[in-house]
């Protein structure tokens, strides 16, 4: 994004890298017009998600429920790569991408099951705590974040496309 209000002319754009978990930590005023319900989700690394990708095919279970199903919020912080240049995880289990605000809209939550593991996948893993309290108002209890996101997995040599 930065990039872009670059490319318009301004030259004075600054980047925050704590976030505001680093924000309120350090004791800073933070207000909200809608707040996140309380909700402490749990990480999961990313070779325990990996053993759940193989316990299956198709990544069902016995009743065929959904095992895991994987939801990629990377794409708002993607927007300018090319589709062919983001990497995914290589897996056969259901992947939705969207952007964490689409989960508001009824259609799109549809889409993301009740039953089985949802595996929040951010870009380093910082946003994961936002979307499991943000998924939990809407009553999912089933979610997980992946720890150090997607550059754990690439770190950890997991298969990618």
């Amino acid at each position: 994004m930065a990039v872009a209000i670059k490319n318009q002319g301004y030259t004075n754009i600054k980047i925050y890298n704590g976030g505001i978990k680093d924000w309120k930590q350090a004791g800073l005023p933070v207000a909200s017009i809608e707040p996140l319900p309380e909700y402490t989700g749990e990480m999961i690394t990313c070779e325990e998600v990996y053993a759940i990708m193989q316990r299956s095919e198709n990544c069902l279970d016995e009743n065929g429920n959904p095992l895991l199903t994987i939801l990629d919020f990377r794409i708002e912080n993607s927007l300018e790569e090319a589709a062919d240049g983001l990497k995914r995880i290589k897996t056969r289990c259901p992947v939705i991408t969207c952007l964490l605000d689409e989960v508001r809209l009824p259609e799109q939550r549809a889409r993301i099951p009740k039953e089985g593991l949802v595996v929040t996948i951010t870009e380093t893993g910082n946003r994961d705590d936002v979307a499991m309290r943000y998924l939990s108002g809407f009553g999912y209890r089933n979610v997980k974040g992946l720890e150090f996101g997607m550059r754990g997995w690439i770190k950890s040599k997991l298969p990618i496309e």
